[in-house]
């Protein structure tokens, strides 16, 4: 390749994907770029365009401001005019990226975000492209010229904030390694609300045990902490308040005393109700129904006939009811209150809160207020969070003193010396490095008193570039959604975050990384019941840091939100809403957006984003009422991520295989959902499907030629009316790139030499295999088919020995075998 187009490629490369520093993608746009013009000179690819000169001059511009972009993103914090300047370098760069697709989609549809091919498309090929499709070479150079313009105009500009030039370090190095996604990790929980587990590393000290005790009396016990009598309230049902500042541990100490062992036997019921700022309230009826083994069904939506439904689920039951992170006592009191008071005598109420007037407004007798941790318990926790083995803690106890300073710069908060703990976890164990977060500029900032948000900032502050995007993007999932591991990543790689031209590694591979640096931040929070690490939460105080960072550019609407707001955001290029309803009037104006995230009952008439999310990469509608997906979705080219788990459609439009771009397809749980397209066969870039819980009982033949699949979930064993002469598992022979293998319905499988045309064994990225037996037994307890059991279970393990995995994989299941 020529010298100078190299330049022009690594100097056009600031921040598309990023929607934070625009360094942070300077690296990925650069390699898509040059997965376009290689071997090309810039001269040629500017004669070609139309547009002579505009390259090296975008080149040039580019190479000015890249000196200035961290100095810049760092005052966005504190001054709006240099916050304004960033964004409109960021719509700049936006639009790049669309651009850029719009070469690939000339080209042949290779996505961008993709490793290059070993042989790329010669020159001459590229130019004759062009000569058979003037217009759209014509639009792209017009595009580029007024990028060009734009972009000069920015950096003119510039001069006005004195920006302080500097040279961006950026490492991709990580410590943490890939974890395999095992089956066993349980994508499924995609709607459990956060609950009360204990993260042991978050309790400290000898204080938090004592009051545990002290709230298990209380809430046993007919007495209050100052030895008075208890008064009796409406219905017996009693409140007790924990509160105290956001992160300062409210939640830890309510899960310690949800989980003591003494309140098991006491409690006929015990309930963990975590709640939303913004509450709906048909939806945490129903959230109550369902804990206390009631159903909703048939009264869903009226919300009298629910409070009728819960009175009588309560009936006579002695329960105790967490009520996690309350803003408003009006839940409590206009509408849990006398439902509720249908229970035995006995029954109790802790509820954790900010604010003391909402626990005297729930008539609360009696408020523990947590103090913030003292000098002695905060560097306990922060021990706790960097040593990893006792080989660790001599080391650590050395550099106690710049600890102690530290830490009391957390003022004693949890949260804040948990994040904090985390950067120092991967910052190492050096007096220097100790000092250098110390006396980290962060600690000073003027715009927030908020000494959490300063130390989240911190953190923040010091992640590599290509972390802070993934730890943004985080912020679009509701309090009450996990974040699952294996859709994260997914998403990231769709929006162009899980590529490293420095690297060779697989973008699954590379987020999963990502994912699990995050995690050793404490910027996520792993969720205790999933394995290995597979799902986790954000704290709210982190969510709310990150969602100030985003501002404008993204947006999350959680229950009854005003929706409203949508429609004033100047430019969303990411909206997320959670069970509500979306308006026209509060979409029609986002015509930018690149996410669009829909969770739960979301009531909308997608009609209304025709016109709207022409620059969609990423569309997640997770158990949304929805039963037909509109054929308009098949005018999304640069779409990458299409998630429709748990939604009514029962098949996807056969013009899906006009976006060329597309290389994840959710359908987990879609019970209707039963054929797919021939044209799914043009998905070149597919690099996951998922067809577990489906009806889906055949394939087209040729998806063979999916070759770039890494993720096969839910595959179904079929023969077509031949017999013998195809079956869907020839098709997986070609498939070489798998990593996880879902196969369903083996027991269709007709002998072993059946299952032997998969040629499992040859696959040498094979880490997840699955297989599944349906059951075919009959009510007298013979086998379907078949003339007894024997004949069946030899056909079973004949077909078992000849799906032969290969000595890679790492996690193997076999269900509904009945052999043993």
């Amino acid at each position: 390749m020529h010298a100078p187009i190299i330049a022009a490629i690594h100097n056009m490369s600031l921040g598309v994907r990023s929607s934070l520093l625009m360094a942070a993608a300077r690296e990925a746009f650069a390699a898509k770029l040059a997965n376009v013009l290689v071997g090309m000179a810039k001269e040629e690819v500017e004669t070609l365009l139309g547009v002579p000169g505009a390259i090296a001059k975008l080149e040039t511009t580019l190479a000015d401001l890249s000196s200035i972009l961290a100095d810049a993103d760092r005052r966005r914090i504190d001054d709006p005019g240099v916050e304004r300047w960033v964004r409109e370098l960021k719509d700049a760069m936006y639009d790049a990226d669309d651009i850029l697709d719009l070469f690939r989609a000339m080209e042949g549809g290779e996505d961008p975000g993709s490793p290059p091919r070993a042989a790329p498309a010669p020159s001459a090929c590229w130019s004759a492209l062009c000569r058979r499709s003037p217009a759209a070479t014509r639009k792209i150079g017009r595009k580029i010229q007024e990028l060009n313009r734009r972009v000069e105009e920015i950096a003119k500009r510039s001069s006005r904030f004195g920006f302080v030039s500097q040279v961006i370090h950026s490492s991709s190095a990580l410590r943490l390694t890939d974890r395999p996604m095992c089956s066993c990790s349980s994508e499924s929980s995609r709607n459990r609300k956060t609950g009360p587990s204990i993260i042991r590393s978050d309790v400290v000290g000898d204080k938090i045990d004592l009051h545990t005790r002290n709230l298990v009396d209380l809430l046993i016990g007919n007495k209050l902490a100052d030895g008075r009598t208890r008064a009796r309230s409406s219905g017996d049902v009693i409140a007790v308040a924990i509160t105290g500042a956001g992160g300062i541990g409210k939640t830890t100490l309510a899960r310690m005393v949800f989980n003591d062992a003494v309140l098991e036997s006491h409690f006929e019921k015990k309930v963990w109700l975590s709640v939303n700022q913004e509450v709906n309230e048909v939806h945490l009826l129903h959230g109550v129904i369902a804990a206390f083994g009631g159903s909703y069904h048939g009264c869903a939506g009226d919300k009298a006939l629910l409070e009728d439904t819960l009175k009588h689920a309560v009936r006579q039951k002695r329960f105790l009811l967490v009520m996690d992170d309350v803003w408003s006592d009006r839940v409590w009191s206009d509408l849990l209150r006398a439902p509720l008071g249908a229970c035995a005598p006995g029954s109790r109420v802790l509820v954790t809160t900010r604010n003391d007037g909402v626990a005297r407004g729930m008539r609360a007798q009696h408020l523990h207020r947590v103090e913030k941790l003292d000098l002695g318990d905060s560097w306990s926790l922060l021990k706790k969070q960097v040593v990893l083995n006792e080989g660790d803690e001599s080391e650590i106890d050395g550099l106690e003193d710049i600890g102690l300073k530290i830490v009391e710069r957390c003022d004693g908060l949890p949260l804040a010396i948990k994040v904090v703990g985390g950067l120092l976890l991967n910052k190492g164990k050096t007096r220097d490095a100790w000092v250098n977060v110390s006396n980290h500029f962060a600690w000073s900032m003027t715009r927030s008193n908020d000494d959490i948000n300063k130390a989240v900032y911190l953190s923040y502050e010091e992640l590599p570039p290509h972390l802070k995007q993934c730890f943004v993007f985080c912020s679009l999932f509701p309090k009450d959604e996990l974040i699952i591991r294996g859709v994260i990543v997914r998403m990231w790689i769709a929006q162009g975050y899980g590529h490293d031209i420095m690297r060779s590694t697989l973008p699954e591979d590379l987020g999963v990384e990502y994912y699990n640096e995050l995690v050793s931040r404490n910027l996520l929070e792993p969720y205790k019941r999933s394995y290995d690490l597979s799902a986790s939460t954000m704290h709210d105080v982190i969510r709310s840091f990150a969602q100030q960072i985003v501002k404008d550019e993204g947006l999350l609407v959680n229950d009854r939100q005003d929706v409203h707001g949508i429609a004033g955001a100047s430019k969303l290029r990411h909206l997320s809403v959670s069970k509500t309803a979306i308006e026209r009037v509060a979409i029609q104006k986002q015509v930018s957006l690149r996410t669009l995230l829909l969770f739960g009952r979301c009531i909308t008439e997608f009609t209304y984003f025709r016109n709207n999310i022409s620059c969609l990469r990423v569309l997640h509608l997770q158990g949304v009422d929805l039963v037909d997906l509109p054929d308009y979705i098949c005018h999304l080219k640069h779409l990458r991520y299409l998630g429709l788990a748990n939604t009514g459609i029962s098949a996807i439009p056969r013009g899906i295989g006009n976006l060329k771009f597309l290389q994840f397809i959710d359908l987990m749980g879609c019970r209707n959902f039963h054929q797919l397209p021939d044209s799914i066969l043009k998905l070149q870039n597919m690099r996951f499907l998922d067809f577990r819980g489906t009806r889906l009982t055949s394939i087209p033949p040729g998806m063979g030629k999916l070759e770039n699949l890494v993720n096969m979930l839910g595959f179904p064993t079929y023969l077509d009316d031949r017999g013998h002469a195809w079956s869907s598992l020839e098709e997986l022979r070609s498939l070489s790139n798998l990593k996880w293998l879902d196969l369903r319905g083996l027991e269709l499988a007709s002998s072993g030499s059946m299952a032997a045309t998969a040629m499992l064994n040859s696959k040498k990225h094979l880490k997840i295999l699955d297989l599944t037996f349906a059951s075919r037994l009959t009510d007298n307890g013979m086998i379907e088919g078949t003339s007894n059991v024997i004949e069946e279970q030899e056909r079973a393990e004949d077909v078992l020995s000849n799906l032969c995995p290969p000595p890679c994989v790492e996690c193997l299941t076999v269900n509904g075998y009945f052999g043993y």
